[in-house]
């Protein structure tokens, strides 16, 4: 079974350990899923990670693997911090994948 909300349940599973996050950020037909607001900078809400899924997009658009790529690097240019979610990994082993994100981000912090 693969998981189209996988944002949704990200959210869910992170707030026991961040606060602040917004859905769905960006214009384009490509979104970033979950954006985590900057804890230090809450009243700015500046984006502190941004993390994308597969799911619905991969899904529903055939080319959405090699756009992907692209965005990416786009988005790293421009000075976005993208942490990549898969859902079969996900729906494979759930926690472990919440760990790591939350190793990443405390990795993150730490550099600040």
């Amino acid at each position: 079974m693969i998981c189209y909300n996988l944002g949704d349940f990200l959210q869910k599973d992170l707030q026991v350990f961040f606060a602040s996050f917004k859905k769905r950020v960006g214009r384009s037909a490509y979104p970033i899923d979950l954006v985590l607001i900057d804890n230090l900078k809450p009243e700015t809400e500046e984006y502190f990670l941004g993390i994308v899924c597969d799911g619905a997009t991969y899904r529903d658009y055939p080319t959405a693997c090699d756009r992907d790529r692209l965005r990416q690097e786009v988005l790293q240019k421009l000075g976005w911090r993208i942490y990549r979610i898969w859902s079969r990994e996900w729906n494979r082993d759930r926690d472990t994948q919440i760990n790591r994100l939350v190793e990443y981000i405390e990795n993150l912090c730490n550099q600040k």
